[in-house]
């Protein structure tokens, strides 16, 4: 990403990047800022000041997939893996592109993610819990136990909140009558009540 008339240069390891700022600056107030906040009262980064912005904690792969979601040549149409939007929703998260961020979770959507994954994603860069719902419901329908490699990854909080769904659902099996319930006795419904309970989560819209 060298463009014929890009005004903005970052620098990233021992790639050089030659981009248009007009894009980071509508989008973006983090990077409005280090745009407007020049050390030396010129236009640090720009092509009217000699010194690129360097980027020392972003890896150029992750900062080229970005680019790509703004200079796509195939209009709206974005093909990638969950790894591709993963990386870029961690940029659009850091840097407060919003309209990148909702684009990343549209697509993010779209894709089959393991629920751990997906959870540990989701939570990470703050992302509205509802949508997380199925994921959670995985989890606690799942026989094996997490390992603890999963629950390290997870976090302590999550753990807790899994397992307490998971027991508020044997002991409702237990008062309905079930001897010996599997996760699987249960509606994935009536999980979900469970669990907008136990994480938060608002109740489901009642219909009129």
């Amino acid at each position: 990403y060298y463009l014929r008339g890009g005004d903005l240069n970052v620098l990233i390891g021992n790639h050089h990047y030659r981009i248009h700022s007009y894009f980071f600056y509508r989008e973006s107030l983090v990077w409005r800022q280090m745009l407007d906040a020049s050390p030396d009262g010129g236009d640090h980064g720009t092509t009217d000041s000699p010194s690129p912005f360097t980027l020392d904690d972003v890896k150029s792969e992750d900062f080229e997939r970005f680019l790509w979601v703004i200079y796509n040549p195939q209009y709206s149409l974005y093909d990638a893996p969950v790894e591709t939007w993963l990386s870029i929703l961690n940029l659009a998260h850091r840097w407060s592109f919003w309209n990148i961020k909702d684009l990343a979770i549209r697509e993010l959507e779209k894709l089959n993610i393991e629920p751990i994954e997906k959870i540990v994603a989701y939570h990470e860069y703050k992302i509205n819990k509802v949508l997380l719902i199925p994921a959670y419901i995985a989890m606690c329908k799942r026989e094996k136990s997490l390992s603890l490699a999963e629950g390290t990854k997870l976090g302590m909080e999550t753990v807790l909140r899994l397992a307490d769904a998971r027991e508020r659902a044997r002991q409702q099996a237990a008062e309905s009558g079930i001897r010996s319930p599997t996760f699987e006795d249960f509606e994935d419904a009536q999980m979900e009540d469970m669990i907008r309970e136990v994480f938060g989560i608002a109740p489901r819209p009642t219909s009129p």
